[in-house]
């Protein structure tokens, strides 16, 4: 085992049993002292670090080619490099992509011929259920998601990452041109007849276990080349020594993108980001002026009755399609859904005012269009769908409240109130989207919204009556800022 103990230095001699060690003095004030040893700074020690983790956590598997006599200095130097690049990326918060490229770019330009380089990683994501990550010489980096990786799932059984996961293969190295085993894998067939000669995959499990299919704690990594000759001892030698700070960066970027899609899953993008950034304490907030988007599914009790569990839960799903999926499109936040109302709110300290109001105002439209298109398209759940929604403009508190064990982020105020109570008067006037006058009068009038003004009415809960409107598709009725 070869420990790296700093750049440029050799391994301390030791001594011979008994033996004391040799007092130094102290250097005289103003005097020169070069054989003082100086402590390491911070980024010495990381080097060194991940110098030692390469060589104790990823070791060379038996049989794997070893570099030529002398070669050793030189590829440790160069894979240092890469190292601190890679150390470099990963404290900058740099995208996983950017990451992939600097590594990539560095390996080619140390002679590594490589031509492709995949590593892919389950994620947990409500849509997707894997990423991976490709750079080619060609394309340079692509990004893309998996929705199925599962063992039902042909395209991933059949991939040389799911064989050496299931048998517990850590290393695959590969000559395309001539090994047999290149025909059990579709993958590996069509890169064979792309061109290419050599191929290098690892498996790198994160902890003291094998990694486990259908979990994220490991990722998958494979090299290919086209050189006439594959790849060489120096070259594997080369990959070996980066992966251990390659998959500690991404090992990092994926528990963060894990953590980023659960808050905003759950959560929201916006709360999401306040949570990250520190806004995690009871009674952080801020007051701002947001458009308020409120939706309420009709007739819910009764058809909770009648349809079986899941057959009502795939009716909200459709519900929450239309109308959260409307607000997400127009770039609103989607705050809270309780039971099957929907909370959700445009802020205008980044667009503005008029910018929320209509985007508020378009949501509302557009989540109506999304229900008819698919009563349209014959959805057996769309068809006892219906779903008023009120829209408002006002000031809230955009903040944490609760308890000191259990906090909720979300919007506080007499503004939240009046919008739910706007949406109960879509029921009472008969009409899907209601909008107090003080949206509609901060709406865009060239956005082409079209409002019936439905008078003053009283809301519950609010000492004085509120004009509203109707928010209709016919262009006979009044332009939206009510002229």
């Amino acid at each position: 085992m070869v420990k790296f103990l700093g750049r440029g230095k050799r391994p301390f001699a030791s001594r011979p049993q008994g033996a004391t060690r040799p007092r130094s003095s102290r250097p005289k004030a103003g005097s020169a002292n070069k054989n003082v040893r100086r402590r390491p700074d911070a980024a010495t020690a990381m080097r060194d670090k991940v110098r030692i983790m390469s060589d104790a956590m990823i070791h060379d598997p038996a049989g794997s080619p070893q570099p030529a006599p002398g070669a050793l200095d030189t590829d440790a130097c160069v894979s240092g490099q890469i190292a601190d690049a890679i150390i470099a990326s990963g404290l900058t918060d740099r995208p996983v992509a950017d990451l992939i490229q600097t590594v990539m770019g560095r390996l080619v330009a140390a002679g590594v011929p490589l031509s492709r380089m995949m590593v892919g990683f389950r994620i947990l994501h409500p849509l997707f259920d894997g990423m991976t990550i490709a750079w080619t010489d060609e394309h340079g980096v692509e990004v893309e998601y998996f929705q199925a990786l599962s063992e039902d799932n042909p395209d991933f059984t059949m991939s040389p990452f799911y064989w050496m996961i299931k048998e517990n293969v850590q290393e695959l190295p590969l000559r395309l041109d001539r090994d047999a085993q290149v025909d059990t894998f579709p993958l590996l067939q069509r890169l064979r007849d792309e061109g290419f000669i050599g191929y290098y995959a690892r498996v790198v499990s994160f902890g003291e276990g094998r990694m486990e299919v259908g979990t994220t704690d490991g990722l998958a990594l494979s090299w290919s080349t086209k050189s006439p000759s594959g790849f060489s001892a120096r070259d594997i030698s080369i990959m070996q020594q980066i992966l251990a700070p390659l998959s500690l960066a991404l090992r990092v970027m994926i528990k963060d993108q894990i953590t980023k899609n659960t808050l905003n899953a759950f959560h929201g993008p916006l709360v999401g980001e306040r949570i990250l950034s520190g806004t995690i304490k009871r009674g952080d907030g801020e007051r701002l002026a947001a458009a308020l988007w409120y939706s309420d599914l009709r007739n819910s009790t009764g058809l909770a009755d009648s349809l079986s569990v899941e057959g009502f839960l795939e009716l909200l799903n459709v519900y929450f399609d239309c109308a959260a999926g409307a607000v997400i499109e127009e770039g609103g936040q989607v705050l809270d859904i309780v039971g099957d109302a929907i909370l959700a709110f445009f802020p205008a300290n980044t667009a503005g005012e008029e910018a929320a109001a209509t985007s508020a105002l378009q949501a509302a439209l557009k989540a109506q269009e999304r229900l008819a298109a698919a009563k349209a398209e014959a959805c057996k759940c769309a068809v006892k769908i219906n779903f008023g929604v009120g829209v408002h403009f006002g000031d809230v508190v955009f903040g944490n409240a609760g308890t000191r064990e259990r906090l909720k982020f979300g919007v506080i105020g007499r503004a939240v109130n009046e919008v739910a109570r706007t949406q109960d008067m879509s029921k009472l006037l008969g009409q899907p989207i209601v909008a107090t006058d003080q949206v509609v009068r901060l709406a865009s009038p060239e956005s082409g919204l079209r409002l019936n003004d439905m008078g003053l009415h009283d809301l519950r809960g609010i000492p004085t009556a509120k004009r509203l409107w109707a928010l209709r598709q016919n262009a006979e009725i009044a332009p939206a800022n009510g002229q």
